[in-house]
């Protein structure tokens, strides 16, 4: 079949799946004959009788305090082990729906701080293990893991591996270099290849030489894509914006401060997308949830890396199916719940569906901040479009430039979003203290808001 632009078919055999009612969610599926092929190592997907049962399971990351909402509703247990020991994360394992194992101040105290937990619990692992492979490798010499083997992750976040992956299949993706190559007529950013969150990337990284590279700096709309691979295909379950280094809410550079989705920028960018994600599946082997990150502009996606697990983007994805996410990489890596729930079970064509977009704002300390001194006011979450959550422990001193807490507003649209974060101002009593409490903290609604409207503004144009 001929080819042209970024190495796609004239005739891309995607079948366009009609959203599900009560997830909301945008599926597609690579057709059977068109289906990449899979490494002979990789994990594939079982029948649901010849999965490994789990009642628990331990979860780490930096934060775990969504995926641990995800756990609960997907029919798990969790055992939980972060850096900050969130005050809702707590709340929410309360009633003997999980428990907090102990709070790390790196990934390499993990081991040990699990090692009392029965051997046979796995280990299902979130963002920033996947730049500790060893710590990986560790914790599987006493227990199962779930998520990919350390040398899928290792390839994966090679960004020279990356390239030649892409290149050869004609992908767009911004250059590379190191300090002795660098074109000086080109704008360059310099990351650390154990980059986490945005944290070291910028004109002066301060990460270790021998681990930085360069990489062109592309001009465009920050955004992420969330897949699952499994033996019977390739789904694609949305995209998001990316919020990137906003001073309104205490971020800088190119630190991550939010995400809001879905979006959909049409059928052009998402062939585009199941293209990427095509080669890196066949390339490395790759099983269960991932995410992309790339750059949009000008209706082009530019490829720019891999996050190989679940990432902080699950739940915007999981709105009117709680745990959906959750339990569809389990199933993917050969687990599932001992209980799981029935309607996770059921994966069908059904007829379209209006779906809703969540924004998450998450808000860097602008100051050193002692919390009892931070009034976050309580919304009613049955009947609110807001909501905080990744609150500190009161009493507890959070430094500058740490995450404090994030603002989670649900709304039927993207612009939707906005005019929330405006009426903030001027609606109920109960959103007059929001905003006032935001603007308290020093992040006005208002400006949030405005922040937005260029960001969608600037999305427009790459619609269609």
């Amino acid at each position: 079949m001929e080819h042209i632009g970024n190495g796609l078919p004239q005739e891309p055999p995607f079948n366009f799946r009609k959203a599900d009612p009560e997830t909301g969610l945008r599926i597609l599926r690579i057709s059977s004959t068109h289906r990449p092929q899979m490494s002979p190592t990789s994990q594939k997907l079982q029948p649901n009788s010849d999965r490994k049962p789990t009642r628990s399971v331990v979860l780490c990351g930096a934060s775990v305090r969504s995926l641990a909402e995800s756990a609960i509703a997907a029919g798990l247990h969790p055992l939980c082990v972060d850096f900050f020991e969130d005050a809702d994360l707590q709340k929410l394992l309360s009633s003997g729906r999980g428990r907090f194992v102990g709070q790390i101040d790196s990934f390499a105290q993990l081991p040990q701080r699990i090692r009392s937990i029965r051997k046979s619990i796995p280990l299902l692992w979130a963002g920033g293990l996947e730049n500790h492979t060893d710590v990986l490798r560790e914790a599987s010499q006493n227990r199962p893991v779930i998520g990919a083997a350390p040398e899928i992750i290792e390839q994966l976040r090679n960004p020279w591996i990356l390239q030649s992956w892409l290149s050869d299949a004609a992908i767009d993706c911004p250059r590379l270099a190191d300090e002795g190559s660098a074109d000086s007529h080109c704008s360059w950013l310099r990351k650390s290849v154990a980059s986490s969150g945005g944290r070291g990337i910028g004109n002066h990284a301060d990460a270790d030489r021998t681990k930085v590279y360069l990489q062109e700096y592309i001009d465009g709309v920050p955004m992420s894509a969330t897949f699952c691979a499994e033996e019977s295909g390739l789904q694609l379950f949305g995209m998001s914006l990316q919020l990137i280094g906003w001073p309104c809410l205490g971020a800088t550079d190119f630190l991550f401060c939010g995400n809001v989705g879905p979006v959909d920028p049409g059928e052009g960018v998402t062939k585009q997308l199941l293209a990427i994600a095509r080669v890196l599946v066949d390339r490395s082997g790759i099983r269960g949830v991932f995410g992309i990150d790339f750059i949009l502009r000008q209706r082009q996606a530019w490829f720019l890396e891999v996050n190989p697990r679940l990432t902080a983007s699950h739940m915007l994805y999981e709105l009117q199916q709680p745990g959906l996410l959750v339990h569809r990489h389990l199933a993917a890596l050969g687990w599932k719940p001992t209980r799981p729930r029935r309607s996770l079970e059921m994966w069908i064509d059904p007829p379209p569906a209006p779906s809703l977009v969540s924004a998450r704002f998450i808000f860097w300390a602008k100051k050193d901040v002692r919390i009892p001194h931070l009034q976050l006011p309580d919304a009613d979450q049955r009947t609110s479009p807001f909501k905080f959550a990744d609150c500190p422990q009161p009493g507890s001193v959070v430094i500058k430039s740490s995450p404090l807490c994030s603002l989670h507003v649900t709304a039927v649209d993207l612009e939707s979003v906005e005019q929330n974060l405006i009426r903030l101002e001027s609606g109920p009593a109960d959103r007059i203290s929001l905003s006032n409490g935001l603007t308290q903290m020093g992040y006005p609604s208002a400006a949030i808001a405005g922040q937005l409207r260029l960001l969608r503004k600037k999305l427009e144009p790459n619609f269609g």
